[in-house]
């Protein structure tokens, strides 16, 4: 015969319970038949470790229920069966750890410590073993555990286990059956999904703990809170099990969503650790757990930009808790995305695991100009007319950006510090390499030419956070730095037969096969020398083509401005397809800008080549050293030739640090007078401007560029000083004793080496820094050193040559001005422009 239950009668949100009054007659409630979505109540054997002292083979099955007479709820009091209404519990529900007195025969006694584990238990898990529970502070709708029921009276710690499982096997038919109501100021719904009751419930305990300061009851909740988190990873691993629900899709949705649940005052990320610190879990049910886990993360991430940040961060904390247990950070490099299906096609990347995060820029990922009106998903058309609110959503986007490249780094980090290490720097290495046209400037005008330039940009961020810690021109880590890292044949390269072509040395500096076997190779590089190299190819990657854009748009905004005030109007009087193209091209240039010259980036970059160029700097003056370069050291002395290591070290190294210091000092020259490390550039760039340094013209051509920098710019309209990149100049022993003959040397070089286009280009910055530290005593340009003028020549002949093609250019440009009168159509013009460039002329002559 079956067993009976009796309930007396409630609210009407009781459900399928019927509620009629005292002398009503009893509710027959058979055994609970199995539904199609009910899970199993066992489990497989091998997982009876995770529920500690309980074996799963061991739980009550379902038998029915047990007769109880439920109290009768009366608005906030409880009648009981004796027809006493008790108070609300709301008297004491604010005051931590107080009990509600007991209501017991006595009156007068307090509960028990039993009792008082039960009635907490009961409010944590919302179950209770009674249709009669002791109206105390808990929870509105409590389920009947009618199994556990059978074999316990109340509820305790030994059974936790047992509760937990019978709960989350309850499907929700059973769960309106067995809804108890009792008398109480909060209502909560019965949950059931089985990852969202158990993440209540360790809300609950949180909260609980926040309150109680009875240790006995603390204890309680440590126990309630480990055994929530632990059968989370039992319907976890054995997932099959509770299918339809699928319990890892449910813990994966509670990761990607932000809960406003009052219920759920833990952060989701602290449900993630509390998974992680799991102490039974064997290695290999730990990636059973997991493995799906990480996969449904990077998923959830598929898809998201910029607009998604708090969401992105959300997914990448708890991928960061994950990956701190470095067993869990194996495995992603062990995922399908993990790598791309063409590995050499760079845009592939951006689907990878890694890359749905690198991707996310206000940095459109089409890079051709647009043509026609443009809706940015960032910048409204308005921000144009007031300049505080452009500046304003840029700095929100620039602070989303800042909060993603750490978070990212962060992950880097935690994947790096596990055993998949080498598969981590590979993923990076074979970024970069599939992105090796992006050091070409026609790949700014090309679209599908690679990565993004917002996925580069934070790479390059990325691997700058993770070069922290050897950051600084004189941080003692230097000196781990190793050179070989990119000889001819070194291990640590990938064997691309292009290998050569991306790397190019410096020219002329030649070191044969038996030195390099003296040299030597190491079978493995160090992190930092492996870092310190990927971060220059990733930072030379990263920023020509976004300048190269920036100032297309620049020029293009200027042109159209300009037309604009030719119309006699202003950009917000104008109407039509100009107002169109302005508004375009300005939120374009608006896009560019944020992820481009973000400040803090930009700052470590100028300490990232800072540091960069005080180890070349001594590397070049030592004696064949490959490490241990002390970057302490001063250079007192400058040698006649190069150490040869400097064959090993890639052109683009000097290259790209100047080129970077030319566009911030066009675009965010605050950033340059702010830095305070500017004395190593001008060692550097002085130093290499030498033509036994560095035989390439173009490439001194470019250091001559860099070095403008550093004096005031008078067809600048900038209003920022350059006082302190001035005194670095002026201060520099090096500058003083040698930037004059290096200067008159390559006006002399490029002559023959450079185009005839190239070569004025070239000589105008040498014009511009003779003219600034001729007439500074100091720099004493005229004393010029026989070795600069070269073996074959000495200081007389190489600066008469000076003169005699300075001449020479002046007579050029003199007959083009002449010819291009023709084009002047006035007389007067005519007159003017012919007295213009006949004293200009004479003054060139009076003054050589």
């Amino acid at each position: 015969m079956p067993k009976t239950r009796t309930l007396l009668e409630g609210d009407s949100s009781a459900g399928d319970l019927e509620c009629p009054d005292d002398t009503a007659s009893t509710q027959q409630v058979g055994e609970r038949p199995p539904e199609p979505h009910s899970a199993s109540h066992s489990v497989s054997p091998d997982r009876s470790s995770l529920l500690g002292t309980t074996s799963p083979t061991s739980l009550p099955s379902t038998k029915g229920g047990v007769p109880r007479m439920v109290p009768q709820v009366t608005g906030s009091a409880v009648v009981t069966n004796t027809g006493v209404a008790d108070k609300s519990w709301s008297q004491w529900s604010d005051q931590p750890s107080r009990i509600p007195p007991d209501k017991s025969e006595s009156g007068r006694s307090e509960l028990s410590v039993e009792r008082r584990t039960s009635l907490l238990i009961s409010r944590v898990y919302c179950v209770t073993l009674t249709t009669d529970p002791q109206p105390a502070p808990q929870p509105r709708s409590l389920t009947l555990l009618l199994d556990t029921a059978t074999s316990n009276q109340t509820l305790c710690p030994d059974i936790l286990n047992e509760v937990l499982f019978e709960r989350v096997s309850m499907s929700p038919s059973e769960l309106r059956e067995c809804q108890v109501e009792v008398g109480g100021l909060e209502i909560v719904p019965l949950e059931p999904l089985i990852v969202p009751y158990l993440v209540t419930c360790i809300g609950r305990c949180d909260r609980e703990t926040a309150k109680c300061a009875d240790k006995e009851l603390l204890e309680v909740l440590s126990q309630c809170r480990t055994a929530a988190c632990r059968m989370i990873g039992i319907v976890v691993l054995s997932n099959d099990t509770w299918s339809p629900q699928n319990p890892t899709q449910q813990l994966v949705d509670h990761m990607t969503t932000i809960s406003s649940d009052q219920y759920l005052l833990t952060p989701n990320t602290q449900i993630t650790s509390d998974l992680v610190a799991l102490d039974n879990l064997s290695p290999e049910d730990r990636l059973t757990v997991f493995r799906p886990i990480l996969s449904g993360l990077f998923r959830a991430a598929e898809g998201c930009d910029l607009n998604s940040t708090p969401t992105i961060a959300h997914i990448i904390n708890n991928l960061i808790i994950l990956t701190g247990d470095k067993h869990i950070a194996e495995v992603v490099t062990s995922l399908p995305e993990w790598l791309p299906g063409n590995p050499d096609d760079g845009a592939a990347y951006h689907g990878t695991l890694l890359g749905r995060f690198l991707r996310c820029s206000t940095i459109r990922e089409n890079t051709i100009l647009q043509t026609r009106r443009y809706v940015s998903p960032y910048f409204n058309r308005g921000v144009i007319n007031t300049h505080d609110i452009a500046q304003h959503s840029s700095s929100q986007y620039q602070s989303m950006i800042e909060t993603l490249q750490t978070l990212t780094s962060r992950l880097f980090y935690n994947l790096i510090k596990s055993p998949a290490k080498q598969q981590v720097l590979e993923w990076i290495k074979v970024c970069l390499e599939a992105n090796r046209n992006k050091a070409k400037l026609v790949a700014s005008f090309v679209a599908g030419s690679g990565s993004s330039d917002g996925f580069m940009l934070n790479l390059a961020r990325v691997l700058l956070k993770l070069c922290t810690p050897f950051l600084g021109p004189l941080n003692p880590k230097l000196t781990t730095l190793d050179v070989r890292f990119c000889s001819p044949g070194s291990r640590s390269l990938f064997p691309q037969p292009h290998e050569d072509k991306i790397l190019d040395k410096i020219d002329g500096l030649e070191i044969t096969k038996d030195e390099l076997c003296e040299l030597g190779d190491p079978e493995q590089f160090n992190f930092i020398t492996t870092c310190f190299y990927l971060t220059h190819r990733a930072l030379q990657l990263a920023y020509i083509s976004p300048f190269d854009k920036y100032k297309r748009l620049m020029k293009s905004l200027m042109e159209t401005q300009g037309l604009i005030q030719d119309m006699g109007s202003s950009p917000l009087n104008i109407d039509g397809s100009v107002r169109d193209r302005f508004e375009t091209l300005f939120v374009e240039q608006l896009e560019v800008k944020t992820h481009l010259l973000h400040p803090e980036m930009s700052k470590n970059v100028l300490l990232f080549y800072a540091s960069s160029c005080n180890w070349l700097s001594i590397l070049s003056t030592s004696a064949d050293q490959v490490t241990n370069v002390d970057p302490k050291r001063t250079i007192e002395c400058v040698p006649t030739a190069p150490s040869k290591t400097l064959a090993m070290i890639p052109s683009y190294f000097i290259s790209a640090t100047c080129q970077f210091l030319i566009n911030v000092r066009y675009f965010a020259e605050a950033i340059l007078e702010d830095f305070q490390s500017m004395d190593y550039f001008v060692t550097f760039l002085v130093l290499f401007c030498n033509k036994s340094w560095v035989p390439n013209p173009h490439i001194r051509a470019e250091i001559i560029e860099a070095l403008t920098v550093f004096i005031p710019n008078e067809r600048s309209k900038s209003s920022v000083p350059t006082i302190n990149r001035e005194a670095a100049l002026a201060s520099n022993l090096l500058a003083k004793e040698r930037l004059g003959s290096v200067l008159l040397s390559l006006f002399v070089d490029i002559e023959h080496t450079a185009q005839f286009e190239h070569k004025f280009q070239y000589r105008f910055h040498i014009f511009e820094l003779l003219q600034y530290v001729w007439p500074l005593s100091s720099f004493n340009v005229c004393s010029l050193s026989a070795e600069v003028a070269g073996k074959e020549e000495d200081t007389t002949v190489l600066f008469t040559r000076f003169l005699k093609l300075l001449l020479n250019d002046a007579n050029f440009l003199l007959d083009e001005a002449l010819r291009n009168l023709e084009e002047v159509s006035s007389p007067p013009l005519q007159f003017i422009s012919l007295v213009f460039i006949s004293r200009l002329h004479y003054n060139m002559v009076s003054e050589c």
